[in-house]
């Protein structure tokens, strides 16, 4: 899966095999794969007949010391709206201006190719893969897409359903770089269904990626840690927040290169002519990669949400835990990382971490005050995000 060389550099291997797509798939309907724009997920412990769940409790009776966070694999989705409908406000007589054409199935699969696995499934719709069969000379190659169709829930207005679509599409197709999801088109069928076409990912997602690993050695953990990095300071600079960035949400290459996807909750927070920022409003996201601010402010920046959210990432790919199930105060593992920022010995999970350069932009990244937080664009400078090597996937665009 992954091989460090002598001279500091190292490779990937990944492969979304079955069993690994299937434990994926079902884990994510657990914590809250199925989600739309305007909802929140709670991750909550999982059943207490749980094995795994028995042998921690059991451990924490016998030593109270030892009272560990959920395991990324120990949780369950409970639903919540959120309020407000933020600045992304698109005029929906527009959607029919993005698509590319209406089409039929012939179409399609001329342009292409034929629809066949399903790789991901929710309440936003179906995604499969595609797979076209191009000849160049003598030789024939496969391209292979991943196709997303958009699910209307009942009782949905349709004026609803189509903003949520062009908002998404509009903001993703904008977006072009190596570590952001390549969006291609948006179609339409003669039920008047639409298509979102996209790359193809064949390396799975790095929420599966960190669930069938446990936890990731720190050099494989880095590259993927400044690759988001990377990807989240252009989209910030392009005026966009995703405000749902979690393992499941970040896809990869077989070889290591990271892409950002889904972008059904994202906003444009400042077009390029304006000066001032729009401020988010509500709870959007996964309830434990979800700032504090958002629990408490009507208003706030959504820049520092993305970036909070990246540093629990970070801390679930070296640990394979969720150090939190919510960042409230009422959560005792939440509590017990504030405790720890203000105690001379730290944050044990954070502490862990042998390098102080690395633990201190951690800190940085999860200081609850967001007005004190770094960016993406002063991690990537920081002595640490600049000692980081990525492999060479992550630099050169395939």
């Amino acid at each position: 899966r992954f091989q460090l060389f002598e001279d500091g550099s190292h490779i990937h291997r990944l492969k979304n095999t079955k069993g690994q797509e299937k434990v994926g798939s079902l884990i994510k309907d657990l914590l809250g794969a199925k989600k739309l724009r305007d909802e929140a997920v709670s991750a909550i412990f999982a059943d207490e007949n749980d094995t795994e769940i028995k042998n921690e409790i059991k451990n924490e009776s016998k030593n109270k010391k030892k009272h560990n966070p959920p395991l990324l694999i120990t949780g369950l989705l409970n639903e919540v709206r959120k309020s407000g409908a933020g600045v992304n406000n698109i005029n929906i007589d527009n959607l029919d201006n993005l698509v590319t054409n209406k089409i039929d199935s012939r179409s399609f699969v001329e342009k292409y190719g034929k629809c066949q696995q399903v790789i991901g499934k929710g309440a936003f719709g179906t995604v499969r893969i595609s797979h076209k069969e191009i000849k160049i000379g003598n030789f024939k190659h496969k391209n292979m897409y991943a196709v997303k169709e958009f699910k209307r829930k009942e009782n949905e207005l349709s004026s609803s359903y189509k903003q949520k679509i062009a908002c998404e599409f509009s903001i993703s197709s904008l977006l072009q770089h190596i570590n952001i999801i390549h969006t291609l088109d948006l179609l339409q069928n003669a039920k008047g269904d639409y298509f979102e076409v996209m790359e193809f990912c064949n390396g799975g997602d790095l929420f599966s990626l960190i669930i069938t690993a446990g936890k990731l050695e720190y050099i494989e953990a880095d590259c993927f840690f400044k690759q988001l990095m990377r990807g989240v300071s252009y989209m910030h600079d392009m005026g966009v927040t995703h405000r749902d960035l979690k393992p499941e949400n970040l896809l990869l290459t077989s070889n290591g290169c990271l892409k950002i996807s889904d972008f059904g909750n994202g906003e444009c927070f400042r077009l390029a002519w304006e000066k001032e920022i729009h401020l988010s409003t509500g709870i959007s996201g996964s309830s434990p990669y979800i700032a504090p601010e958002e629990f408490i402010y009507e208003e706030y920046d959504p820049r520092p949400v993305d970036i909070w959210s990246c540093g629990v990432i970070y801390m679930a790919m070296r640990t394979g835990r969720q150090l939190w199930k919510i960042a409230k105060n009422d959560d005792e593992f939440y509590q017990k990382y504030l405790k720890g920022r203000k105690d001379e010995a730290g944050y044990e999970p954070i502490e862990n971490i042998k390098r102080a350069r690395c633990r201190n932009v951690i800190y940085s990244i999860l200081d609850p005050v967001p007005s004190r937080r770094i960016t993406a664009k002063k991690a990537l400078n920081s002595e640490w995000g600049r000692e980081i090597k990525c492999c060479r996937a992550a630099e050169v665009p395939s």
